[in-house]
């Protein structure tokens, strides 16, 4: 018989963590939850068993996914419960909106340090096992704003397009290791971290503008990132591995 392959999740406590978490749990693959506070990854997880996900394929990690500590914990649990860790999404993340004038210079710091150093040392915590096991899938989460430019997001846009950066370096590094590397890129998802983004005139605005120009109509779903985002840890995915995989309703097709 055939045990899945555990996936760590950072960031699987909510939005596109959470979906990739159900996605990944409804196929009966083990995840970690990684996420910053007890009490939010303990709702996810309560959240995927009352959805039908089988309790024992979900463990939890409370604490910052930028410290090596915690992610060294997540990778110990997944080895302890169920083997050694297959597949990590990256799916922390700090938006950083305002001007380049206007935004405090701490506010591009935490984001590049959750974004982009989190990032690196969650990809740094389970290497060494994907290597030794000459087997892992690795997915990033980036964002089309790491391509594209939009006004009053250069410092967001500046740690995922280093995301989309790293992901290729890292993949090159370690393609003939059995291990694949690739960066999701969402376009505009619906998602905890922006949903209080819509307030002022100015938000509304900025929100139309976006909707505007996605050509199908709609901001997107967690599920709808979390689609791909599967299909890329899958053991088949072998020969998929550097590029920016872009999940945007048409977004960057214009």
């Amino acid at each position: 018989m055939t045990v899945p392959r555990p996936v760590v999740v950072t960031g699987g406590t909510s939005g596109i963590g959470l979906a990739v978490a159900r996605r990944l749990v409804a196929g009966g693959r083990p995840v970690v939850l990684v996420g910053r506070d007890l009490r939010r990854a303990d709702e996810a997880r309560a959240q995927l068993v009352g959805s039908g996900a089988d309790a024992a394929t979900i463990a939890v990690v409370a604490g910052d996914t930028t410290d090596p500590d915690v992610l060294a914990r997540a990778v110990a649990v997944c080895a302890e419960r169920w083997g050694p860790v297959a597949g990590l999404v990256t799916a922390a993340g700090r938006l950083a909106r305002g001007s380049v004038t206007d935004l405090a210079v701490d506010e591009l710091r935490a984001a590049l340090e959750t974004n982009v150093v989190g990032t690196w040392l969650a990809v740094r915590a389970v290497l060494p096992t994907m290597v030794e096991q000459q087997h892992g899938r690795i997915v990033t989460i980036g964002s089309v704003l790491g391509s594209v430019g939009a006004a009053e997001r250069a410092a967001y846009a500046a740690t995922k397009g280093g995301v989309a950066a790293m992901t290729r370096s890292i993949a090159l590094e370690v393609a003939a290791d059995g291990v694949t590397v690739n960066c999701v890129a969402p376009g505009p998802v619906r998602t905890p971290m922006n949903a209080d983004q819509h307030g002022t005139a100015a938000d509304q605005a900025a929100e139309a503008a976006f909707t505007a120009a996605i050509p199908t109509g709609r901001w997107g779903a967690p599920d709808d990132v979390a689609h791909a985002v599967a299909e890329l840890l899958a053991s088949e995915a072998g020969w998929t591995t550097g590029p920016t995989v872009t999940v945007d309703g048409g977004y960057t097709a214009r």
